[in-house]
């Protein structure tokens, strides 16, 4: 037979019967869609963390003050007006590690604690001094104005750069000309000369997100407030928080040593601080590698579970070709006595059943598809979905027909033509 009367029939026959066609597809079509879908929402989770502790830097070490347990032996003194605790990164510290092998640079951080006002209302932001390498080392990016610069620093400016969170938040939305606005902080007043945007998701311990910050030179916030940080805290009796440095961003000069470098890091900080554990560590690579393998354990995971749709819609097609055949009998009966031969048979069954597979396929990349935008739309999720996924759903399709339509095809084949034209 020829292969175009023999596609051409098959066709033919898989249009004469279309809801039953449709209704063997189906389990392809939820199957790949599934696929796509859990594929393309796993990836762009896997995209979205790894992203986030890339925008830290995989060549950072990042080193922060935090407050000790209750059970430490922090450094505290009582005076007439209250407590007065010391804890976390200290000026002897930067100096030290400052020294280390392998260490590029140290871009410290330090949050002011100073009321932020609008008026007379105080607002919850803060006001946090820094290096002038910070802009760098945090991949942010100017959305409007400069950035500071050594006459900044050596004048001991009264000058911020605000992030866009706080832009949105202390300005009135659609304000134009917000640089070269004054932004009052108890004690002091600062001209704003930028703003910045941070979209990588980069969040630092204590201080948080550079789109929440009101970002100061470190000469200046010395000059204005002094060297150290101070904070009131407590109910019946104030208690003053006195930290020198809230975060240190270290860079690398060698990502190949990273791991020696933070040993050595982990190793000082025990020995200078054995007191009380006043402070925290992240190196932004092992956790890249961390999550690297369990983004990558949860994918296949949820590609299995979405494979099992793959396979439970073959089983369907493979019982509905069945029930093909034997509805069919009298139509292949017919065939073989005019002539036609056993792979005539399974060809035609084994092309109908290819083809429905595809077509499953193809409708099931576009549900995926559709069901990944309406996730990112509406879930504010993000999705990824790649050629490869796509490429092996419809390859896993036609071998899904090729394998489950094999047995129905071959069923068919050996049916003897007197037997069933005599039973019809």
């Amino acid at each position: 037979m020829l292969v175009n009367d023999l596609f051409r029939l098959s066709f033919h026959n898989l249009l004469l019967h279309k809801i039953r066609s449709f209704l063997t597809s189906l389990g392809i079509i939820f199957g790949v869609g599934s696929v796509i879908s859990m594929v393309a929402i796993s990836e762009g989770a896997k995209r979205q963390s790894l992203a986030q502790i890339e925008a830290m830097g995989i060549d950072k070490i990042i080193v922060f003050s935090k407050k000790p347990p209750v059970t430490g032996k922090s450094d505290s003194s009582s005076t007439q007006g209250g407590i007065t605790e010391t804890y976390g990164l200290t000026q002897i510290d930067l100096s030290n590690l400052k020294k280390f092998d392998n260490v590029a640079r140290i871009t410290s951080l330090r949050n002011s604690r100073k009321k932020i006002l609008k008026g007379t209302t105080r607002l919850d932001m803060l006001l946090v001094s820094v290096d002038i390498s910070f802009l760098d080392d945090t991949k942010c990016k100017l959305l409007e104005g400069r950035w500071f610069n050594s006459i900044d620093e050596d004048n001991y400016s009264n000058v911020c750069v605000i992030g866009k969170n706080i832009k949105r938040n202390l300005f009135e939305i659609g304000k134009t000309g917000i640089v070269g606005s004054m932004i009052r902080v108890e004690g002091a007043l600062f001209k704003v000369i930028g703003i910045v945007e941070n979209n990588l998701g980069t969040q630092f311990p204590e201080v948080n997100s550079p789109n929440d910050m009101i970002i100061i030179p470190a000469s200046t916030s010395d000059n204005l407030f002094g060297y150290n940080a101070y904070q009131g805290q407590g109910r019946r009796q104030m208690t003053i928080t006195h930290i020198e440095f809230d975060v240190f961003i270290i860079k690398i000069t060698n990502i190949a040593f990273i791991d020696d470098t933070a040993k050595r890091i982990k190793g000082y900080m025990d020995k200078t601080h054995q007191k009380e554990k006043d402070w925290g560590i992240i190196v932004p690579f092992e956790l890249l590698k961390q999550r690297e393998q369990t983004q990558n354990i949860f994918t296949v995971i949820m590609s299995s579970i979405a494979g099992i749709s793959l396979l439970v819609g073959g089983v369907g097609i493979m019982n509905i070709m069945l029930a093909n055949v034997y509805e069919r009998r009298k139509e292949i009966g017919t065939r073989r006595a005019l002539g036609a031969k056993k792979r005539d048979i399974l060809s035609q069954f084994l092309i109908e059943t290819v083809f429905l597979t595809l077509l499953g396929g193809t409708i099931g990349i576009a549900m995926g598809i559709g069901i990944s935008e309406a996730v990112t739309r509406y879930a504010q999720w993000p999705t990824v979905y790649t050629f490869w996924s796509i490429a092996v759903s419809i390859i896993i399709s036609g071998l899904v027909g090729i394998i489950f339509g094999t047995y129905p095809a071959w069923k068919a084949a050996q049916q003897n033509p007197i037997e069933v034209l005599r039973a019809e």
